[in-house]
């Protein structure tokens, strides 16, 4: 018998669990690296899934792009600074 294998038998051994990830700290720091090659954004992690957020405050309409990885990141302030004609 497999009692206890079927699907959803088990749900909390495939629940999501919200913890630091042992390269938080070096997220951070490129996080504001970014913040530093482009003057006027902000910069942060968002707390699912490793994506990351920038916003360039004192915008309107406000400015917010979103990415998975700070490479990307970096790619879509430059691409909302050349569709705002800010760049």
């Amino acid at each position: 018998m497999n009692a206890g294998r079927g699907p959803g038998a088990h749900a909390y051994q495939e629940a999501i669990t919200l913890t630091t990830e042992p390269n938080d700290g070096e997220r951070a720091r490129t996080l504001a690296g970014v913040e530093h090659d482009y003057p006027g954004w902000q910069a942060w992690p968002g707390v699912l899934a490793g994506v990351v957020y920038a916003r360039r405050p004192q915008t309107s309409p406000p400015l917010v792009v979103r990415a998975i990885t700070p490479d990307a990141l970096r790619q879509a302030i430059e691409a909302a600074e050349q569709e705002r004609g800010l760049r």
